[in-house]
């Protein structure tokens, strides 16, 4: 349905002219398993749990990241992948959900979460 949207590369940055990704264009988010709750997260270089699921969201990227630990439970999965969605219906099309599950990160989200161990 959109597939015409187009895809920003982090390579493309300094072409583009976009700002780089600082704390401030990250949102971080922990998932329990109330489809009503996501509690935000301040700013920490504390190792993501394996038996949870994070949000994270990249507002220069306009990605949602569903960061799913590889022991957490299959409710916290539904419920994350609910919040996600809710929170882009939110934000409007143009931000786009990923799921990453533990040891298969995508570079994308490499970078996103390096901002916090800066």
């Amino acid at each position: 349905m959109f597939y015409n949207l187009p895809i920003i590369k982090p390579i493309e940055y300094a072409s583009r002219n976009l700002k780089p990704v600082e704390k401030q264009n990250i949102h971080l988010f922990c998932v329990k398993t109330n489809p009503d709750e996501i509690h935000p997260i301040p700013s920490s270089s504390e190792p993501l749990k394996d038996d949870m699921v994070y949000l994270f969201i990249n507002d220069v990227l306009r990605k949602i990241f569903l960061w799913v630990g590889t022991t957490a439970s299959p409710r916290s999965k539904f419920v994350g992948a609910h919040s996600a969605a809710i929170i882009q219906r939110k934000t409007g099309i143009t931000y786009r959900v990923e799921n990453i599950d533990q040891e298969h990160e995508s570079s994308d989200f490499r970078q996103t979460v390096s901002v916090f161990e800066a």
